[in-house]
């Protein structure tokens, strides 16, 4: 699967996510109410992360221990986990 997503790095200036290639806006967060803007600001920055933390998750993936390796049954549903995490980014 290639990346087809708008490369990194996203940025947040006010209400816009922008893309690092060129500052066009990605998203428009809409109006928050005041009760409301700790949660915008934490969506803004989840969102503008969402390039490197797709690719630190890939970086991660080609450590991934072969299915013969003896891995504990957490470790292996982490590795599922961050596979799915890649596979649903990439829908």
């Amino acid at each position: 699967m290639i990346n087809t997503h708008t490369p990194g790095p996203w940025t947040v200036d006010g209400k816009y996510i922008l893309s690092g290639c060129g500052n066009y806006h990605l998203a428009f967060l809409t109006n928050a109410d005041d009760d409301q803007i700790e949660e915008w600001k934490a969506n803004a920055s989840l969102i503008s992360a969402a390039p490197e933390l797709l690719e630190a998750l890939e970086m991660l993936m080609a450590q991934e221990p072969s299915k013969s390796c003896n891995v504990n049954a957490y470790d292996r549903a982490c590795w599922q986990y961050a596979n799915e995490a890649i596979s649903k980014a990439k829908a």
